[in-house]
């Protein structure tokens, strides 16, 4: 069945795009403010959001982590940790899933927690509404 999924933006002050997704890993749900970036092609979890959800970031435990592959706007591509999949909702008793997608993490230092195209070629079409209300839309494959 096709259907669509509206997502709410944020633009700030410097014209980044700000979506906020329910992320939920293993059984613990958090809401994250995710910056919208095309130029990443992974999704990334800050370590304080990890640590909303319940998982240590102490450099031990992350060190247990498989190595991951991101590439970030800045080119960067080394010293990241794969987390496995987690899941993404539009509300809080994840009655609306987006979808599940691989989530990595910095290894060493702090992040923004970004939506790159890891997730948003999950869906068929994209289309961002910047003006008057501001929302993306995901379109899902029929």
């Amino acid at each position: 069945m096709r259907g669509n999924i509206i997502v709410e933006l944020e633009v700030d002050t410097n014209d980044q795009w700000f979506a906020f997704l329910w992320v939920k890993i293993h059984t613990r749900p958090a809401l994250v403010r995710f910056k919208i970036d095309t130029g990443c092609n992974a999704l990334v979890l800050s370590h304080s959001t990890l640590a909303a959800l319940g998982y240590s970031t102490a450099a031990g435990n992350l060190a247990k982590l498989s190595g991951a592959t991101g590439r970030l706007a800045s080119g960067e591509k080394s010293a990241f940790k794969n987390l496995g999949n987690v899941q993404l909702f539009l509300d809080k008793k994840q009655c609306i899933p987006i979808c599940t997608a691989q989530a990595i993490c910095h290894a060493t230092h702090e992040t923004n927690d970004l939506l790159g195209t890891k997730v948003l070629r999950q869906f068929c079409d994209i289309h961002f509404h910047l003006t008057g209300d501001k929302y993306m839309e995901l379109l899902k494959s029929p």
